[in-house]
């Protein structure tokens, strides 16, 4: 298996006109509104400000309007085509299972190809060079990175791509999954403390401070909190709370603890962000994708359930933690997500064992003659559940 990251060059900047009327034509849009379209990419022109100098103005001829609210959408209907010949070509092959088959994955201009041998990459390259041909799409090879999850994956490959990490709408990817905390947590920790270090002498009230920490360190770190199952060491989060305490008092004593700032308003805190409990949250909203179970709008919700056998998927949080006996407690996010379920559990002291949503088979904690039953006749009649 390997993992093939894409870098366009000035991806919508290459953007044929021509060929974006064509792909509208063919996805079915209207008349009218390919209409407006040409209007707006009807010889546009330009000109440069350097210094107060304006130069001659000059005509366009490719890419789409900076700062136009249409222009992500457009991008995304100018590269389906590229991504549809992808899926369709049966010579590529990505990750099966039993509904689906996984190969790309798109946001705007940024493409990560999911190939399972070196034959798909190579033939995924052919279909990027007939598809720049026609489209003036261009990948730049050499910036272009494949991530080998076995040895000598980059061997007999017919394009110039280097080996090694990549990196994903800014998140770090190893082929070792243990290396993910220090790829990304470590260095985001480090940059929060350089930047906490410079806000130090800035005059901010301490409600100020706690609005800084709310505004511009939460969104980075909650951004990690929910694109990486994998939880951070305990010391990395006793390391923030204490750069952050040392941020508030500027670096002298505290005179209020945080685990009184981190309190309501209305128990006398400031509501300073509890990142641990972040971290939580993040995981216990895959646990509403579970329940809700639709792969059409989460397409890893069909990996997951693959991984889990013959276990459903939304049963999950209804089992014991006999289930880390199972093989879909290897996945990292089934076992992160379970984690952080019976850890909000016991901070909340709740318990769901029995429930009405207590699944009747293909459950470890309902054994007959120490084997784990399922009678299909009944489940199809309806019995899944205590209730």
């Amino acid at each position: 298996m390997t993992i093939l990251s894409l870098d366009a060059e000035k991806a919508f900047d290459r953007v044929n006109w021509k060929f974006l009327i064509a792909a509208l034509h063919k996805f079915g849009f209207g008349e009218a509104f390919i209409k407006w379209i040409k209007i707006l990419y009807h010889n546009p022109n330009a000109s440069v400000r350097t210094n107060k100098q304006t130069s001659n103005r000059f005509f366009l001829g490719r890419g789409t309007r900076q700062g136009c609210p249409l222009s992500p959408s457009l991008f995304a209907i100018f590269i389906e085509p590229l991504a549809a010949a992808i899926r369709q070509n049966e010579s590529i092959i990505g990750i099966k299972t039993k509904h689906s088959h996984h190969k790309i994955s798109l946001y705007a201009d940024d493409i990560l190809l999911f190939l399972s041998n070196l034959h798909s990459v190579n033939e995924t390259a052919t279909i990027i060079n007939e598809f720049s041909s026609i489209s003036d799409y261009s990948i730049n090879w050499n910036k272009s990175v494949l991530l080998p999850l076995n040895n000598n994956a980059e061997q007999r490959l017919t394009i110039p791509v280097k080996s090694g990490n990549i990196k994903y709408l800014g998140i770090n990817f190893s082929p070792k999954l243990s290396e993910l905390v220090q790829l990304n947590y470590t260095p985001l920790l480090k940059n929060i403390q350089d930047d906490l270090t410079r806000w130090t002498n800035l005059p901010l009230s301490l409600m100020g401070k706690v609005a800084t920490v709310k505004m511009k360190i939460l969104p980075k770190v909650n951004y990690l909190f929910s694109m990486i199952p994998t939880q951070p060491p305990l010391k990395w989060f006793k390391t923030l709370d204490s750069s952050i305490s040392s941020f508030l008092w500027n670096n002298k004593p505290a005179r209020i603890s945080l685990k009184t700032l981190k309190s309501a308003k209305s128990c006398g805190g400031l509501e300073l962000p509890n990142f641990h409990k972040y971290f939580l949250a993040n995981r216990l909203q895959y646990i509403l994708k579970w329940l809700k179970n639709n792969p059409e709008t989460n397409s890893w919700l069909d990996l997951e359930q693959a991984l889990c056998g013959k276990i459903n998927l939304s049963d999950l949080p209804f089992i014991s933690q006999t289930v880390k006996k199972q093989d879909c407690f290897k996945s990292i996010n089934i076992n992160a997500t379970l984690t952080a379920w019976w850890e909000f559990l016991k901070i909340s002291k709740s318990s769901i064992q029995p429930c009405k949503m207590t699944p009747i088979w293909n459950n470890p904690d309902i054994l007959i003659n120490k084997k784990i039953i399922h009678f299909p006749a009944w489940q199809a009649g309806g019995i899944k559940q205590l209730k």
